[in-house]
């Protein structure tokens, strides 16, 4: 029963950080403005697939987590974690800035001030990185102090309210914290209550909600398919989407594809960080050989980044260096 669950939570890391490939691809090629005439299928793509991804990461977050049980294991758990997301994503926070700056043609140009900035404000999709780490310790912190989980969800259903609402004037980390707790820690009740996941009426109900709020909020115009972050108006469907596609991971049937994505969600985060700058600059190259029909630059975008990211995955198991970039508490496990 144990490895069945843990094939399916790779299954569901690999096909959702491919989806994350997919979405970052067709949002970067929409900002370029050359291919007006699919605006619409950029913006229905990037408004679904913005929409699920992040709180499902969260979510599976939540489900591998296992509360600390004393104050000591609490700093030495924490220690870890800082080291193990924080050297990753200060190296690529480093790397996405500079290419930034030696590449033409970018849609969003961060400083070389804003370096000495993400400590408190992430560069673009490092953020991620960034919020895990404070949800992990803001829910450490909870469970060390014995706060039930009935009232943890009831803390955190408010504190998401709160961080989307429009006077809430809040500093980024408390936004972003307030703003994703509440994904990471439904992850965790799901794996601690599994009869949800095998509640029908209640995955039957999720689904009516999510399909009837991605609707309306298509149905609003304008940059309706911003959904990367919560808001009073995707908050529904970011929420459902949760126990909709782990119910839907869970049963997956073994087979080809199955299997390789199960074989690289293992190293989902290799391929989520190196992603993001390997699409910009193919994208980028791309464009300067000429301009391709849109079908074939997101085709050919998504496969050589896709590919580039599981050539460095080969690469971390060859070179302890490289390994150490995306696993530096591993390299150093292994040095003892």
């Amino acid at each position: 029963m144990a490895k069945k669950r843990i094939m399916w939570l790779d299954f569901a890391k690999g096909i959702t950080v491919f989806l994350v490939v997919i979405v970052h691809v067709v949002e970067g090629i929409y900002k370029t403005e050359m291919y007006h005439q699919y605006d619409t299928f950029s913006e229905i793509t990037m408004g679904l697939l913005f929409t699920i991804v992040m709180p499902i990461f969260f979510a599976l977050s939540g489900y591998v987590y296992k509360p600390v049980q004393n104050g000591q294991e609490f700093f030495k758990k924490t220690r870890n974690k800082l080291f193990r997301l924080g050297m990753p994503y200060i190296i690529f926070s480093i790397i996405y800035v500079v290419l930034q700056h030696i590449s033409p043609g970018v849609h969003s140009l961060n400083s070389w001030h804003d370096l000495l900035q993400i400590y408190v404000m992430p560069v673009g999709y490092l953020w991620y990185l960034y919020v895990l780490f404070l949800v992990y310790v803001f829910v450490e912190i909870m469970h060390l102090i014995h706060i039930p989980s009935h009232w943890q969800m009831i803390l955190y259903a408010g504190l998401l309210l709160y961080s989307v609402m429009q006077f809430s004037n809040l500093l980024y980390p408390v936004k972003s914290l307030f703003m994703w707790v509440g994904s990471f820690y439904i992850g965790y009740i799901l794996k601690e209550k599994p009869q949800i996941l095998e509640n029908k009426y209640m995955i039957s109900a999720c689904s009516v909600l999510f399909f009837c709020s991605v609707f309306w909020q298509g149905s609003q115009g304008g940059d309706w398919f911003n959904t990367d972050m919560m808001s009073l108006e995707n908050i529904i469907s970011k929420i459902t989407s949760i126990p909709i596609f782990l119910y839907l991971f869970s049963r997956v049937k073994n087979g080809v594809i199955t299997r390789y994505f199960i074989k690289y969600g293992r190293y989902s985060l290799i391929i989520y960080l190196v992603h993001a700058p390997v699409a910009s600059i193919v994208r980028t190259l791309i464009l300067k050989i000429g301009l391709p029909p849109y079908t074939l630059l997101v085709i050919s975008t998504l496969v050589i980044s896709w590919s580039i990211s599981i050539f460095v995955i080969y690469l971390s198991g060859k070179f302890s260096w490289v390994n150490f970039v995306f696993y530096p508490d591993n390299y150093f496990k292994r040095m003892k």
